[in-house]
């Protein structure tokens, strides 16, 4: 083979491999990066508009027109999906007295692994007197999927974060089926410089196996993790209450003292999309982004 087309395959870091599977370079295969910062600022007329965008690689951003005085911003994945070894990397800041949701285009799909984790870190940072809603679509996992996602929030004494992160293991009304996968999911929430919340889920092995059980979930093929934090969070546990009452759900809210951690379970995902889509309204206090709806 000619020498510039080894060094094409090198320089896109694709490995060749023979019949049998035996690697004939050591070159690693193409991975997706991604990375994104974005921030918010306060604007005249109590408005909040960007403040500054970065983006690189996979990971963009985008602004819908804005029709009220909070503002949002809907990030896409353009690799259609994450695999073992790919890599996204976000960092957003509310600045002071402003009001924003951060979204995604659509659900994340985690894909088949050949052994490395795909990873999602985030950082995010609400100033005073702001508000903050973090609300990415589902994510869909896959069978061989490994994903390690990593979410350290810092918020003043004056700020308010409502945060979702919501999960599809499989889609069995498609026949797809989860047996073996692996979630890896932190959340880190600090007020002025103190610990207020940590939480971790660690999902590995016979996902469904998992699921099944009684004191996990039951059966439930997708769950939710609703946080919210600030100094009303006893009526933020009172409207998730509201609402699963409502409709019928199985989950439970609680207040942690500052911080309200809501859990949602349902066998698919349009059922739990019944319940966390009017919650999430409430808690917020305005309409989700029209990506939630479309």
């Amino acid at each position: 083979m000619p020498a510039n087309s080894a060094e094409k395959r090198r320089k896109a870091g694709l490995r060749l491999v023979a019949a049998g599977g035996k690697t004939l370079n050591s070159q690693l295969l193409q991975r997706s990066r991604g990375s994104l910062r974005i921030s918010f600022k306060p604007s005249p007329g109590d408005r909040t508009v960007l403040g500054n965008l970065y983006q690189q690689g996979c990971l963009k951003a985008r602004l819908p027109k804005q029709s009220s005085k909070a503002h949002e911003a809907v990030m896409i994945n353009t690799s259609g999906g994450l695999t073992g070894g790919d890599a996204l990397t976000i960092n957003a800041a509310w600045q002071p007295e402003t009001c924003a949701a951060i979204t995604t285009q659509a659900c994340e799909r985690i894909y088949k692994s050949t052994g490395e984790d795909a990873t999602i870190t985030s950082q995010l940072m609400v100033g005073e007197n702001a508000t903050g809603c973090w609300l990415p679509q589902e994510t869909i996992l896959f069978e061989g999927a490994r994903l390690s996602r990593r979410t350290h929030v810092k918020l003043s004494e004056s700020s308010t974060f409502v945060a979702c992160e919501a999960v599809i293991i499989g889609r069995p009304a498609m026949g797809e089926y989860v047996h073996t996968a692996s979630l890896r999911d932190e959340w880190i929430i600090e007020r002025d410089g103190a610990i207020a919340f940590i939480d971790r889920v660690n999902l590995t092995g016979d996902v469904s196996a998992l699921l099944d059980e009684a004191a996990i979930a039951g059966g439930a093929r997708a769950f939710a993790s609703v946080i919210t934090a600030g100094h009303d969070t006893g009526r933020h546990c009172e409207v998730a209450r509201q609402v699963i009452d409502e409709h019928g759900a199985f989950g439970g809210s609680s207040d942690l003292g500052g911080v309200c951690l809501t859990r949602v379970l349902a066998p698919s995902g349009h059922e739990l999309r019944r319940t966390i889509m009017p919650m999430l309204a409430g808690l917020c206090g305005t309409e989700l982004p029209r990506v939630w709806t479309c």
